[in-house]
Parts: structure tokens; C-alpha cells; sequence
């Protein structure tokens, strides 16, 4: 029936039309965006779900930057550790190549442990003496030196903020249920000098200090033919401060390690070859105790690669099952898209036709 008052297929094309119109709108935005779902309003649960797993997605990310930093600290140690060992075993060497020299003179036994003796200064020990210093040198210059964003987890230096047996290695290595998962190292397993470490004070040489790492004060070695052992210093020596007479560590170089043995020698009347098979024992010691601390620098190394790759894993994991909460299928929705624009055409043609009727009664009058 036809009414003069209200064009009824006019406003069903109409409808039809706005219903079209926002199905079109619809498909667009998700042609756009790649997205089926990008507001709450689209579907409020998936929103919600895939909302808080991209939160986590970014956390983890995070997690991926910092044990790539964590990566380069420990890198950088490792790579450190290998050349003080690589300078360790070439001292050893040389002290058994020195062992076998003529035992050179002393013009003075009992002189100061790091004063040169210019009798001793002539001989071919000596020049062995010189080359194990460098070498003392080079492993030196490596330990500050390994720094990596401001951490060194080999060297611990007099300005440090906390003392070297309280230290840690705080490493981040993953993130769940919205906390962050951390690894942590004691500086004590790692450190190889503190020039801190006579800050704590001892009594009588050899008493345990809890600060001492593997090259720090002296070295006591059984000296055959002798009730008094020898002594000799890597890198420094624990003392008082002459003005507060607080206990500190103080840098020596050079330390004449063979002058020290050849002395006690002079000095004690020690059996030579026995105390250079002890220097060389302790050496080896040294270089034992430095390949346990890589192992373990190792062992962490490969952790942290271990930690990286799951977190890697679950970042994919996690953003493939975000996409398959809220993407869009771009191949369907492109079908759809113009599906409902031939439908947005065909609407309007039937909308043109239903506001064609009123000129049809019109007719009726004429």
C-alpha cells in the first residue's frame, strides 16, 4: 500500500543502508589498522586479554635489552680473565726458565723487599725478573679495564661503595607474573684484585681477611732448608696510613718477584731449586684458582645465552597469540570490504528507488 504521510520502503532502504554503512566502516578500519579487534568495544574480553599480554610483551623486551647488557659485563670479564691467564702461565714459564740460571749476587739480602739490589740488577735473573714485570703489567691493565657500563666484576677499586665480600652481581633475566626474575653473582667468585682489601685489619700475615682476592697482599711459600718462608707481592700490600693509622692496601710495583727468591735464599740459606719448585707450584696454584673463577664466569655466560633465548621464545610466543586474539584475516577482510561495497551501491540504487514512489501518486492527481 502506498501512503502520501510515510514512505515505508524508503525508510527500509535507509536502514538497510546505515546497516551497510557501518559494517563498511567496520572493514575499513580493520583493512587500516590489521586489527578485528582495537578497542574495548570491539570485544571487550579479547581487548582486555590481549592488552595485558602486550604489557608483559614489553616487559620482556625490556628483560632482552638488560641481559644483553648483562651479556656484555660478563663478556668483557671473561675476555679479561683470559689474558691475565694467558700472562700467568707465560710467569710460570719464565720462573722455571730462571730456576735453572746461575744463582745471581746479592749485594744486600736483608735490603727492603721492593728496593732493587745493583749487584742482582746485573745478572741474567734479573733480566727474567724485568720480563715477568710486564707481564704483571699487562694482567694489571686488564682488570680495570674490564668495564662494561660502568661494572667490573673482577676489579674492585678503593672508592667502591660497598666492600668486596658484600658485593653483588645483580643480573635481570626474565619477567612472570609481573615480577622480575633476577640472577645474582657474589663479587667474591669473580674478583681477581681489590685494592681494597687491607682495609680490613689483620694481625699476623696469612690471617684470613675476608676482602682478599686471588692476587691481592702476599704469597707465603714453604722456602726447603728454611724454618722461615719467603714472601713475595703481586700487585700491592697491606698497610697502616701514616696519618690515621687505618688499615689500607697499598700498590707495589715493581715487586721484583725472583730478587725475593733469590734473597731469601742469601739471606735463610734455603735450598734454591726447592724454593723455585714451590714459586713455580704456587704460580700453578694461582692459575688453577683463576681457571675455576672463568669456568664459573663461563657457566654464567652460558646461562644468561640460556635465559635470552627462552625470553626470546616466549616474546614470539606471546605476540603470535596476541595476533591470533585481535589481527585481522586481511584476505577475508578484503573480500568482505567489497562484498559490502557493491551492497552500499546496490542500497543506495534501491533507497533512489523508493524515493521514486511519491512521484508515482502524484501521478494519480494529474
Amino acid at each position: 500500500m502506498s501512503s502520501i504521510l510515510t514512505n515505508g520502503s524508503a525508510m527500509t532502504a535507509l536502514s538497510t543502508l546505515r546497516g551497510i554503512g557501518a559494517q563498511l566502516s567496520s572493514a575499513s578500519q580493520q583493512m587500516s589498522s590489521g586489527l578485528r579487534v582495537s578497542t574495548a568495544s570491539d570485544n571487550a574480553a579479547y581487548w582486555s586479554i590481549s592488552t595485558s599480554m602486550r604489557s608483559d610483551v614489553g616487559a620482556m623486551e625490556a628483560v632482552t635489552d638488560s641481559l644483553g647488557l648483562a651479556m656484555g659485563i660478563v663478556d668483557t670479564a671473561y675476555a679479561a680473565m683470559e689474558t691475565v691467564r694467558q700472562s700467568f702461565v707465560e710467569i710460570r714459564n719464565l720462573a722455571i726458565t730462571a730456576s735453572d740460571m746461575p744463582q745471581p749476587g746479592m749485594q744486600d739480602a736483608i735490603k727492603p723487599t721492593f728496593s732493587l739490589d745493583p749487584e742482582y740488577a746485573k745478572s741474567d735473573v734479573y733480566k727474567i725478573d724485568v720480563r715477568i714485570q710486564q707481564l704483571q703489567d699487562q694482567a694489571k691493565a686488564a682488570m680495570p679495564s674490564a668495564s662494561f657500563a660502568g661494572v667490573n666484576m673482577i676489579y674492585h677499586g678503593k672508592n667502591e661503595d660497598v666492600k668486596a665480600s658484600e658485593q653483588v652481581f645483580s643480573f635481570v633475566i626474565g619477567y612472570a607474573d609481573g615480577k622480575v626474575q633476577t640472577m645474582d653473582v657474589s663479587a667474591m667468585d669473580t674478583l681477581l684484585l681489590n685494592d681494597d682489601f687491607g682495609s680490613y685489619p689483620t694481625t699476623y700475615p696469612g690471617e684470613f681477611n675476608p676482602e682478599k682476592t686471588l692476587f691481592d697482599g702476599s704469597d707465603i711459600i714453604d722456602a726447603p732448608g728454611s724454618f722461615t718462608p719467603a714472601a713475595i707481592y703481586w700487585y700491592n700490600i697491606p698497610v697502616s696510613n701514616p696519618v690515621t693509622g687505618d688499615p689500607e692496601a697499598y700498590p707495589v710495583n715493581p715487586t721484583y718477584i725472583l730478587q725475593s727468591i733469590e734473597s731469601h735464599v742469601v739471606r735463610f740459606g734455603s735450598d734454591r731449586q726447592g724454593l723455585y719448585s714451590n714459586l713455580v707450584a704456587n704460580i700453578d696454584s694461582k692459575i688453577q684458582q683463576l681457571t675455576s673463577k672463568m669456568a664459573y664466569v663461563g657457566s654464567v655466560q652460558s646461562a644468561l645465552d640460556l635465559y635470552d633465548e627462552s625470553n626470546r621464545k616466549r616474546i614470539s610466543t606471546a605476540t603470535r597469540g596476541i595476533g591470533r586474539l585481535v589481527d585481522a584475516d586481511m584476505e577475508v577482510t578484503a573480500v568482505k570490504l567489497r562484498a559490502l561495497e557493491t551492497q552500499q551501491q546496490l542500497a543506495i540504487n534501491g533507497l533512489h528507488l523508493a524515493n521514486s514512489q511519491p512521484s508515482t501518486i502524484l501521478q494519480l492527481f494529474g
